[in-house]
């Protein structure tokens, strides 16, 4: 008998979660949207993919690269993959040596990654300010997708292979029966279902906790801002991050996209989102923003005179590790979770649809997901206002940690 499978959610993780189970035959795969493929949060993602050398990075990005080629080349689906490197920023010593310290593993893998000088920097990205940075760390790797032609590529690929892709249609209840699910509800009536796998990013908390499921994740406000400075970037400016300020940044049609994962984020309650909330933006705040905007302002002044083209408010959901919550519910069969992706969704979307398959099919991950337990921690998922208070801090205290 054909397993059949329902995944809830088409953004980029739920596309990538569908084309992985139909490549790998597990059977009838259905995925259900509840608006368009890409709506909800994937449509204002940054689209950065940043390739580092440490252990919950390394493996994954490697393998999104390969999925990238892969799309390309098996399915004629291109995803906007665009590879112009990225630039580490240093304000200090501290910082510098542990680029030091990365450039040297990359280095011992035969990927030539380079230490830069202030001035050296500065010649690669030609807004940078030089005797702002103590120096900088160049990787070669790293690049950008756009978010909406991998969604789209993700879902070309499951639909040759034998995925089913709905909607327009609105999965309001999973339903279990004796420990087990059964069935989605949905706006068009009951489907059956041998397994589910919740792909709803911020929509997954309140869906699960229908069941009694506290799923450990919250949204948070997320922002970046485009500006557009006299002089256009070219195309094939490096990106560049600053995890000492917070803040990363790249070039958008000629203009200057800078976002910051912030101290303190602002935590959205369930529920609280307007509904629906296909294409949708919350409202601007400059009084959160302008700190780490003026660190930017700091390091490439031209941003002081530049025209603020847009202010993009786009909710992200976060867990109190920094990690994802992918892997089988407890306590009921057949029930998966893929979500809790730390504005690293698209990043970690081609992993994520890799381990959810490797788990259906019971066979040994190709990627270690024991640190990304959706009940890993315990009790605590329950406690709203530890939930809350550890979230809010996430954004920063794991920007800082993995850059």
């Amino acid at each position: 008998m054909t397993k059949r499978i329902i995944v809830v959610g088409g953004g980029v993780v739920g596309c990538s979660v569908a084309w992985h189970l139909a490549a790998r035959g597990h059977g009838d795969v259905v995925l259900i949207e509840r608006d368009v493929l890409g709506s909800g949060t994937t449509w204002h993602s940054a689209g950065n993919i940043t390739w580092k050398p440490i252990a919950d990075n390394d493996a994954p990005v490697l393998y999104m690269l390969e999925v990238i080629q892969r799309l390309a080349e098996d399915y004629g689906a291109e995803t906007g993959w665009h590879r112009m490197g990225r630039l580490f920023l240093a304000r200090d010593a501290a910082a510098l040596a542990d680029f030091a310290a990365m450039d040297e593993t990359a280095q011992a893998r035969g990927i030539e990654t380079r230490l830069l000088a202030p001035s050296e920097a500065a010649d690669l990205h030609p807004l940078l300010k030089a005797d702002t940075v103590a120096g900088a760390w160049f990787n070669p790797m790293s690049g950008r997708v756009n978010p909406a032609d991998l969604t789209a590529a993700y879902a070309r690929a499951a639909k040759r292979d034998g995925a089913r892709i709905v909607e327009n249609c609105r999965v309001t209840e999973v339903v279990a029966d004796d420990g087990r699910v059964a069935a989605v509800e949905t706006s068009e009536g009951r489907q059956a279902a041998d397994a589910v796998v919740v792909c709803g990013g911020l929509w997954s908390r309140p869906l699960l906790a229908r069941l009694g499921v506290a799923l450990p994740q919250l949204g948070c406000e997320h922002f970046y801002v485009i500006a557009q400075p006299e002089d256009r970037l070219a195309r094939d400016t490096p990106s560049f991050i600053c995890p000492e300020n917070l803040i990363y940044g790249r070039e958008e049609v000629g203009g200057f996209l800078v976002g910051c994962f912030d101290e303190d984020a602002k935590v959205i309650d369930d529920g609280a989102l307007p509904d629906p909330f296909a294409f949708t933006l919350l409202n601007e705040d400059w009084d959160k923003v302008l700190p780490y905007f003026e660190h930017a302002m700091a390091l490439f002044p031209a941003l002081e005179t530049a025209a603020v083209k847009s202010f993009v408010n786009g909710p992200e959901a976060f867990t109190p590790d920094g990690n994802p919550l992918i892997g089988p519910v407890d306590g009921i069969d057949g029930l998966y979770v893929c979500a809790g992706m730390n504005s690293r969704g698209v990043t970690w979307s081609a992993a994520a649809g890799h381990i959810v398959a490797d788990l259906l099919a019971d066979r040994p991950p190709r990627f270690d997901a024991a640190g990304y337990a959706p009940d890993r921690f315990g009790e605590l998922a329950s406690d709203d206002n530890w939930l809350g208070s550890e979230v809010a801090r996430s954004p920063s205290r794991h920007y800082r940690a993995v850059n």
